[in-house]
C-alpha cells in the first residue's frame, strides 16, 4: 500500500524544469570626443569623427579617414549561422561597404546583409543577393545556399535558376521552382506560412 501512495504522489507531483538563464547583452559604452558623447557598441573615433554601433551585433571600423558603422538586421541576429561568419567592412578606391561575405572587384565593394547571401560577378559588375527574411526565419543555419547565374551580360541570383543564351531568372525561395518551355520563363515560390515567436537573441560572438 506504501508503494502504492509512493507511486502515486511521484505521479502527480508537479514536472520541475530548469529554465536557461537570459543572457544579458553586454552594457553600452560612451565616448567623448569634440565636445560630445557618443554611446553605442564597438565605438571607434578618429581625430574628427566618432561613431558606434547600434546593436552588440555591429561593428565599427575606420576606413578611408572616417569611422563606417553597420548593423546585421534582426533576422541575421536571431538566426546566426554554423559557420564563423562575421560582419566586416571593406573598402575600394575610397568607398565603403559593410555587411557579410563583403568582396572587391574591378574597384567596386559590395557586401550581403545576412550571413545567407551570396555575392558573383558577371561583366566587370559585382552583385550581392540574399535571401528573403521569411527564408531564413524558415530554414535559419540550415538555410539553403543560393547561387548565381549568368547568360550573356545578364545575371540572377537564387534558387533553381534556369537560363537562356541572353536572360536568366530564379526563384526568390528554396521551395520555388522556375520553368524555361518555349523560350518563356515561369517562376513561383509558394508563400511563407510560418509564424516566428523569438525569445531573446544569441549573445554576440565578439
Amino acid at each position: 500500500m506504501l508503494s502504492l501512495l509512493s507511486a502515486l504522489w511521484l505521479a502527480t507531483a508537479p514536472v520541475t524544469t530548469s529554465e536557461q538563464p537570459v543572457v544579458r547583452p553586454p552594457p553600452p559604452q560612451c565616448v567623448f570626443s569634440q565636445g560630445r558623447s557618443v554611446c553605442g557598441y564597438q565605438c571607434k573615433t578618429t581625430g574628427t569623427q566618432t561613431a558606434c554601433a547600434r546593436t552588440p551585433y555591429g561593428i565599427c571600423e575606420v576606413l578611408v579617414g572616417g569611422v563606417h558603422c553597420w548593423d546585421p538586421p534582426l533576422v541575421a541576429i536571431q538566426h546566426p549561422p554554423t559557420t564563423s561568419a562575421k560582419p566586416e567592412c571593406k573598402e575600394s578606391r575610397g568607398q565603403v561597404a559593410c555587411g557579410y561575405n563583403c568582396r572587391q572587384f574591378n574597384g567596386e565593394v559590395a557586401c550581403n546583409r545576412t550571413p545567407y547571401g551570396v555575392c558573383s560577378t558577371n561583366f566587370n559588375k559585382l552583385t550581392c543577393w540574399d535571401p528573403p527574411d521569411a527564408v531564413i526565419h524558415q530554414y535559419g543555419a540550415e538555410t539553403p545556399a543560393p547561387r548565381c547565374l549568368n547568360a550573356s551580360e545578364d545575371m540572377a541570383c537564387g534558387y533553381d535558376c534556369k537560363a537562356t543564351r541572353t536572360e536568366v531568372q530564379c526563384a526568390n525561395t528554396p521551395d520555388g521552382v522556375c520553368r524555361l518551355d518555349n523560350q518563356r520563363f515561369t517562376c513561383f515560390d509558394p508563400p511563407s506560412l510560418l509564424h516566428c515567436d523569438h525569445s531573446a537573441p544569441p549573445p554576440p560572438r565578439h
